[in-house]
Protein backbone atom coordinates (compact mmCIF):
# COMPACT_ATOMS: atom_id res chain seq x y z
CA UNK A 1 0.00 0.00 0.00
CA UNK A 2 1.38 3.27 -0.83
CA UNK A 3 0.71 6.31 1.42
CA UNK A 4 0.76 9.75 -0.62
CA UNK A 5 2.50 12.47 0.90
CA UNK A 6 -0.18 15.83 1.15
CA UNK A 7 0.71 18.81 -0.31
CA UNK A 8 1.08 21.41 1.92
CA UNK A 9 0.22 24.86 -0.10
CA UNK A 10 -0.08 28.64 1.49
CA UNK A 11 -2.56 28.84 4.40
CA UNK A 12 -6.21 29.72 3.19
CA UNK A 13 -6.20 31.55 6.57
CA UNK A 14 -3.76 34.90 5.33
CA UNK A 15 -6.12 37.99 3.81
CA UNK A 16 -4.04 40.93 2.68
CA UNK A 17 -6.29 43.75 4.45
CA UNK A 18 -4.36 46.58 3.64
CA UNK A 19 -6.01 47.74 0.97
CA UNK A 20 -9.44 47.06 3.20
CA UNK A 21 -7.54 49.86 5.57
CA UNK A 22 -7.19 51.98 2.93
CA UNK A 23 -10.63 52.46 1.47
CA UNK A 24 -12.20 52.60 5.12
CA UNK A 25 -9.62 55.38 6.25
CA UNK A 26 -10.89 57.15 2.61
CA UNK A 27 -14.55 56.51 3.67
CA UNK A 28 -13.99 57.58 7.31
CA UNK A 29 -12.56 61.58 5.44
CA UNK A 30 -14.53 61.35 3.21
CA UNK A 31 -17.69 61.61 5.73
CA UNK A 32 -15.90 63.78 8.11
CA UNK A 33 -16.19 66.15 5.41
CA UNK A 34 -19.65 66.03 4.16
CA UNK A 35 -20.47 65.79 7.50
CA UNK A 36 -18.98 69.43 8.05
CA UNK A 37 -19.99 70.72 4.98
CA UNK A 38 -23.75 69.93 5.66
CA UNK A 39 -23.47 71.33 9.17
CA UNK A 40 -22.23 74.84 7.73
CA UNK A 41 -25.51 75.00 5.21
CA UNK A 42 -27.38 76.23 8.21
CA UNK A 43 -28.35 80.19 8.72
CA UNK A 44 -25.76 82.03 9.92
CA UNK A 45 -26.73 83.32 13.86
CA UNK A 46 -24.66 85.74 15.42
CA UNK A 47 -25.89 84.35 19.30
CA UNK A 48 -25.91 86.36 22.21
CA UNK A 49 -22.67 86.67 24.84
CA UNK A 50 -22.90 85.86 28.46
CA UNK A 51 -20.71 86.23 31.22
CA UNK A 52 -21.56 82.90 33.01
CA UNK A 53 -20.27 79.10 32.55
CA UNK A 54 -21.62 77.82 28.56
CA UNK A 55 -22.64 74.54 28.25
CA UNK A 56 -21.60 72.44 25.28
CA UNK A 57 -24.59 71.67 22.75
CA UNK A 58 -25.17 68.10 22.50
CA UNK A 59 -27.06 66.22 20.01
CA UNK A 60 -30.52 67.05 20.01
CA UNK A 61 -33.41 69.09 17.89
CA UNK A 62 -31.92 72.25 17.06
CA UNK A 63 -34.10 75.77 16.68
CA UNK A 64 -32.84 78.61 14.97
CA UNK A 65 -34.76 81.91 14.26
CA UNK A 66 -33.05 84.29 12.34
CA UNK A 67 -34.14 87.84 10.16
CA UNK A 68 -32.90 87.14 6.88
CA UNK A 69 -33.44 90.12 4.15
CA UNK A 70 -36.07 91.77 6.66
CA UNK A 71 -38.33 88.72 6.76
CA UNK A 72 -38.14 86.22 10.10
CA UNK A 73 -37.23 82.85 9.28
CA UNK A 74 -37.67 79.89 11.56
CA UNK A 75 -35.45 76.77 10.98
CA UNK A 76 -36.17 73.54 12.60
CA UNK A 77 -32.58 71.04 12.53
CA UNK A 78 -32.06 73.33 9.08
CA UNK A 79 -35.33 72.88 7.34
CA UNK A 80 -37.22 75.69 7.22
CA UNK A 81 -40.69 75.79 8.99
CA UNK A 82 -43.48 77.94 8.88
CA UNK A 83 -43.96 79.45 12.61
CA UNK A 84 -47.89 77.92 12.18
CA UNK A 85 -46.53 74.71 11.98
CA UNK A 86 -43.72 74.97 14.22
CA UNK A 87 -45.31 73.29 17.61
CA UNK A 88 -46.54 70.16 14.73
CA UNK A 89 -42.64 70.09 13.56
CA UNK A 90 -41.33 70.02 17.15
CA UNK A 91 -43.48 66.93 17.89
CA UNK A 92 -42.37 65.18 14.74
CA UNK A 93 -38.83 65.30 15.82
CA UNK A 94 -39.71 64.90 20.00
CA UNK A 95 -41.97 61.93 20.01
CA UNK A 96 -41.08 61.10 23.40
CA UNK A 97 -43.01 64.31 24.10
CA UNK A 98 -46.79 62.33 24.08
CA UNK A 99 -45.99 59.97 26.81
CA UNK A 100 -44.62 63.12 28.94
CA UNK A 101 -41.11 62.38 29.22
CA UNK A 102 -38.44 64.40 27.52
CA UNK A 103 -35.24 62.86 26.91
CA UNK A 104 -34.45 64.72 23.77
CA UNK A 105 -32.90 68.21 24.23
CA UNK A 106 -34.31 70.63 22.37
CA UNK A 107 -31.63 74.26 21.69
CA UNK A 108 -33.05 77.37 20.62
CA UNK A 109 -30.76 79.70 18.91
CA UNK A 110 -31.71 83.52 18.06
CA UNK A 111 -29.75 85.97 16.71
CA UNK A 112 -28.76 88.81 19.23
CA UNK A 113 -29.99 91.17 16.83
CA UNK A 114 -33.73 90.32 17.00
CA UNK A 115 -36.41 91.17 19.62
CA UNK A 116 -38.19 89.17 22.41
CA UNK A 117 -40.94 89.91 20.57
CA UNK A 118 -39.60 87.90 17.79
CA UNK A 119 -38.46 84.80 19.63
CA UNK A 120 -41.85 84.58 21.78
CA UNK A 121 -43.93 82.71 19.66
CA UNK A 122 -41.11 80.22 18.83
CA UNK A 123 -41.09 79.58 22.69
CA UNK A 124 -44.97 78.92 22.86
CA UNK A 125 -45.13 77.08 20.25
CA UNK A 126 -42.43 75.02 21.78
CA UNK A 127 -44.57 75.14 24.81
CA UNK A 128 -47.56 74.54 22.95
CA UNK A 129 -45.89 70.93 21.77
CA UNK A 130 -45.29 70.01 25.11
CA UNK A 131 -41.69 70.75 25.09
CA UNK A 132 -40.19 70.65 29.20
CA UNK A 133 -37.13 71.73 29.00
CA UNK A 134 -35.61 74.47 26.14
CA UNK A 135 -31.99 75.17 26.23
CA UNK A 136 -31.33 79.04 24.82
CA UNK A 137 -27.93 78.70 23.10
CA UNK A 138 -25.13 81.80 23.53
CA UNK A 139 -21.68 82.22 23.22
CA UNK A 140 -19.17 82.84 26.27
CA UNK A 141 -17.26 86.38 26.50
CA UNK A 142 -19.36 88.59 27.78
CA UNK A 143 -21.48 91.31 26.43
Amino acid sequence: MRIRARHHGAPAGKINVTPLIDVVMVLIVFYLIVGKLASDRGARVDLPRTNGATMQSGAGVVITVVNEAGALRIYVDNQETPQNLLADAVRARMPELSSGTQTTTLSLRADRSLPYSSVAPVINACREAGVANLRLVSTGGGA
